[in-house]
């Protein structure tokens, strides 16, 4: 006799602009389609949205608030009977009080990973942007700059104010190493070194949080970001709201799930080897714009006009590791970024990153991070 599973009816809002948010709504996505069957109702916030639901047969909520706006929607919504995921960072009272599985970032390993990252590129003095008015911003600062204090280093100011930024970087001695809230304050803060005529990463280096790809590669230079967690938190709370609805959990046991960033995809707003060295800075760019493709050592040499043992030797004096594994890890980072943010098959990310096929990909993985590309992909 088959089984068949209920079909619950799950409202989700979620602010799909910030890069977290879309992260951890695949991540729920990744759940549904490979354990249980949902009706989902999405709610970004776009003005010509139409949220259309009966609030009497929803079985299940996900809650972001888009834009700290409540949708009038959600607010007949019973959360007394209807289990909810909510996303504490931006809790309002009114949803606090109910009992609920909450997503909150634990900022202490980000906090660490930017200080201990900077603290190794031997800044002259370090400083902080946030987002004003955010308490997980502000606990970002306070960790950061204690950390940078604590190992003899100086720490000189936490702003939010963007109209100041170029002047406090103008004024700053140099380098600057320069923690950001996110990647979009990341991006502000190289937009005022370019007001400034600070160079990037020679005068100052920029570390931003969330590995928003797009934004972090179409910016000059490119951006150094440390990832989050948001994919297997977003695929954990989903797991947490069905089992709640289906009975197994109790709403007031529904626990909760953190997600947080522990290493940094680096690139060039932090390579300050790079950049004192104009052929390396050119090689590195390339490789960063073009290791998708099929890269020969050979045309390399042939077009920055040196021999190919020069290039060779050069690249590796300058940055100790050689273009061949260079490549190779510009690979693996944008491999791991496709297998936590989409669903694509291997055979789609091996090609989309450079290598032969999904055997080469599964082969180069098993050797470096000493697992599976499947493996990695439900680990996260």
């Amino acid at each position: 006799m088959t089984t068949h599973l209920p079909i619950f009816n799950v409202v989700v809002t979620a602010n799909l602009a910030y890069q977290t948010n879309a992260t951890m709504l695949a991540g729920i996505m990744s759940y549904v389609k490979t354990h249980t069957s949902w009706n989902i109702s999405l709610i970004t916030g776009r003005l010509d949205e139409q949220t259309q639901f009966n609030a009497n047969e929803i079985n299940g909520v996900v809650l972001d608030f888009v834009d700290n706006k409540i949708p009038k929607s959600i607010r007949t919504l019973d959360f007394r009977r209807i289990p909810m995921v909510l996303n504490s960072n931006r809790a309002s009272p009114e949803f606090s009080r109910y009992p609920c599985c909450r997503i909150y970032c634990d900022n202490s390993p980000i906090a660490a990973t930017a200080a201990k990252y900077l603290l190794s590129k031997h800044c002259e003095t370090y400083a902080f942007v946030h987002s004003a008015g955010q308490a997980w911003s502000d606990e970002r600062g306070k960790l950061f700059s204690r950390a940078v204090k604590e190992d003899g280093n100086n720490f000189l100011w936490r702003t939010s104010d963007r109209k100041h930024l170029p002047r406090l970087i103008a004024d700053a001695p140099k380098p600057l190493g320069v923690f950001a809230a996110t990647d979009i304050l990341a991006r502000a803060t190289l937009d005022a070194c370019h007001i400034t005529g600070c160079r990037v990463p020679d005068d100052v280096l920029i570390l931003g949080v969330d590995n928003d790809t797009m934004l972090c590669e179409m910016s000059n230079p490119t951006l150094s970001s440390i990832p989050l967690s948001s994919r297997e938190t977003g695929y954990r709370a989903a797991e947490i709201l069905d089992r709640t609805m289906r009975g197994e959990i109790a709403i007031a046991e529904m626990p909760d799930v953190p997600y947080t960033g522990e290493h940094v995809v680096e690139r060039l707003s932090t390579a300050r080897s790079f950049a004192y060295d104009a052929l390396v800075r050119r090689c590195r760019e390339t490789l960063e714009s073009e290791f998708a493709s099929p890269i020969r050592i050979a045309d390399l040499s042939t077009r920055f006009h040196v021999s190919r043992r020069t290039l060779e030797t050069h690249f590796r004096d300058v940055t100790g590791t050689t273009i061949a594994e260079e490549v190779c890890r510009l690979r693996i980072e944008h491999a791991k970024h496709l297998l936590s943010t989409t669903g694509d098959s291997q055979e789609k990310i091996a090609a989309a990153c450079g290598f032969y096929n999904a055997s080469h990909l599964s082969a180069t993985f098993r050797s470096r991070l000493g697992m599976r590309p499947s493996a990695f992909r439900l680990g996260r």
